[in-house]
């Protein structure tokens, strides 16, 4: 009795449910490492001996100090938008998963440049040149995520819109990075201070945010 080859089935395009999980929960853990390693690069002072010697250290840790707290803060908002997008996707493909691999490349990198800019910044412009291009590379890999997403559709229809404007968002960004970066030989380690003021400008931001109304807004529309 001849044998009957077993049927066989080919693997899936997409990843959801369970296998999306994993990818997120991955992503999480890389940035939770990168937050990590940000701290693991400043080092204790060795051979303190009195408050004054521990003084003296702390106002020469100033710039490393502040390279973590830049840093941390980058690293967080990034977090956050990546962790508010993944709400509206519903499916992964292998070029987003690609995509995302590239982001998170960028992102564990930001350590070192965020060392480079709190050991040299004051002496060494070209640090502070690096550190805004790393943000812009960043971004760059954000802006192409949401356009994947918009173009494979896989994300949520009824968030298109927030995808839009969100794409538009992430460009804007590398925008204001790469313009910051000739300032950056200038300004040095101050450069964060004028991107504070640049992305508060972000029209496709406030039109997100007048879309979904205040806090205090969605608070009471939830409760009637």
């Amino acid at each position: 009795m001849a044998e009957t080859e077993p049927e066989h089935k080919d693997l899936p395009t997409l990843e959801r449910g369970k296998d999306l999980s994993r990818i997120l929960a991955f992503t999480d853990g890389v940035f939770a490492i990168a937050i990590t390693l940000l701290v693991l690069q400043i080092e204790v002072p060795p051979g303190l001996k009195s408050n004054a010697d521990f003084l003296d250290a702390l106002g020469d840790m100033v710039p490393d100090l502040l390279a973590f707290a830049i840093s941390f803060a980058v690293i967080g908002v990034y977090w956050v938008n990546h962790h508010r997008l993944m709400r509206m996707v519903e499916e992964y493909d292998t070029s987003l998963m690609f995509v995302t691999m590239l982001y998170l490349f960028w992102v564990v990198f930001l350590p070192f440049t965020s060392q480079m800019i709190g050991e040299y910044s004051s002496d060494v412009s070209l640090s502070s040149v690096l550190y805004i291009l790393n943000l812009a590379l960043i971004g760059i890999a954000a802006a192409l995520m949401i356009w994947i997403i918009l173009k494979h559709k896989l994300g949520d229809p009824r968030y298109e819109w927030d995808l839009e404007l969100s794409l538009k968002t992430a460009i804007f960004m590398v925008v204001v990075f790469l313009a910051s970066a000739p300032l950056g030989l200038v300004l040095g380690g101050y450069t964060p201070l004028l991107w504070l003021v640049l992305l508060r400008l972000d029209p496709w931001q406030r039109r997100r945010q007048a879309a979904y109304g205040s806090p205090g807004e969605r608070a009471e529309g939830s409760g009637e």
